[in-house]
């Protein structure tokens, strides 16, 4: 082949690669076949959904209340001295039992009192002895003058058949009884003072605040301390009067919930009563729940129910039976629910309600046994709509 030749086949050849290309698209395109069309099947959203069940459950009434003292007082002695001695416990958060000694105060005047006092007794003792060793002299003297003029002797047959009470003695005898009670009495009074002295504990209590020391002079006006009762607590909450138709006042069981720290605390009680009186701003009636040997019910290293804490109670009331309880979640707007029916399509039905706790809604009607509620949350629901149900298992609901 001659370079000439050559030449002109490297010339032509892009056109020889053209022309086969096209040739190729020509075939390709004369052999193509049109795609199949189907049509689109929409299975719609993905839900879950769970088998309601009828059951009995109690209503529970929740609401919140601080902490307090069933019995709180200020100690104020009631006699007057410098204190002689105070109880090292005897400080904010020490404890006591009813009847332990708290503090004492100088006793000397007092038993210097009581020595008087039965001093004054003893006298007035021997001035009764007196007296009534007086009467009876008059008494059998006057018999004698009285028994001589019956018989005819030299007695005065004038003599009036009952003797003046002076002639026997009697108001003198009277006088002598009553200073010898008065004297008594001033006795009970100075030993009442001298016992006053030892001041104590009127109840098992916790102190709040004290403010007393040794070589302190006080007197009945002095606040020494503030004690509150530690048997017996008390939480005051507030809730709507629909409320406390479903309790049981007094009695009903009652769950208090401390939390602190992310941790609950839980201890049991009892409405105790109801106070009678709707606030007036918030139109809430007051209940008050009573907690018994709060600082002994939780382990010793749980928090305590102390005294101004914010707790949570939840109050069991009345049975509510043959109702279908549901997460609160699933009830919607209007009171109804979305149900799946048996062709995996929804189903919007209005319900009545028992009444609503914290997490659930007690249906009375509206729903049937094993239905399928649905729990899952759909943008756009309407009667109709193509489902694809998953049902939760136990564990899930």
């Amino acid at each position: 082949m001659t370079n000439r030749t050559r030449s002109i086949l490297l010339r032509l050849a892009p056109l020889f690669i053209i022309l086969i290309g096209v040739l190729i698209m020509a075939l390709l395109a004369k052999n193509r076949q049109p795609p199949t069309r189907s049509r689109a099947v929409s299975l719609g959203p993905l839900v879950e959904v769970m088998a309601v069940q009828s059951s009995d459950r109690r209503a529970v009434v929740e609401g919140n209340g601080t902490v307090a003292p069933r019995h709180e007082i200020i100690l104020q002695p009631q006699v007057s001295g410098m204190v002689l001695s105070v109880d090292p416990n005897l400080v904010a958060g020490g404890e006591f039992a009813a009847g332990d000694e708290l503090a004492r105060i100088e006793p000397v005047d007092y038993e210097l009192a009581v020595e008087q006092a039965l001093a004054q007794v003893a006298q007035a003792e021997y001035q009764l002895s007196i007296s009534r060793a007086n009467a009876s002299v008059a008494q059998r003297e006057w018999d004698l003058v009285t028994s001589g003029a019956k018989a005819g002797d030299d007695g005065d047959s004038s003599l009036p058949a009952s003797p003046d009470p002076l002639v026997l003695h009697m108001p003198q005898l009277r006088q002598a009884e009553a200073n010898l009670t008065s004297a008594k009495a001033a006795l009970a009074s100075a030993e009442l003072n001298l016992s006053r002295t030892v001041l104590r504990a009127p109840f098992n209590c916790r102190v709040r605040r004290q403010s007393i020391s040794p070589g302190q002079l006080v007197g009945p006006a002095s606040q020494l301390a503030v004690l509150f009762n530690t048997d017996l607590v008390e939480i005051e909450i507030g809730l709507p009067l629909s409320d406390l138709a479903w309790l049981e006042i007094p009695g009903a069981p009652a769950k208090i919930t401390l939390e602190a720290g992310g941790d609950q605390t839980v201890w049991t009680g009892s409405v105790d009563r109801s106070v009678g009186v709707i606030e007036e701003i918030s139109r809430l009636a007051r209940v008050v729940v009573r907690v018994k040997e709060p600082f002994q019910q939780q382990a010793s290293t749980a928090p305590e129910l102390a005294i101004g804490s914010f707790v949570t109670v939840q109050i069991e009331g009345r049975p509510i039976n043959q109702v279908f309880p549901i997460p609160r979640s699933a009830l919607h707007e209007n009171r109804t629910v979305w149900i799946a029916n048996p062709d995996s399509t929804l189903d919007i039905r209005r319900v009545q309600l028992a009444r609503m706790s914290s997490t659930e809604a007690y249906v009375t009607s509206g729903l049937n046994q094993d239905e399928h509620l649905i729990l899952t949350q759909i943008s756009g629901a309407a009667p109709g709509m193509r489902l694809r149900p998953i049902s939760m298992t136990s564990g899930d609901k």
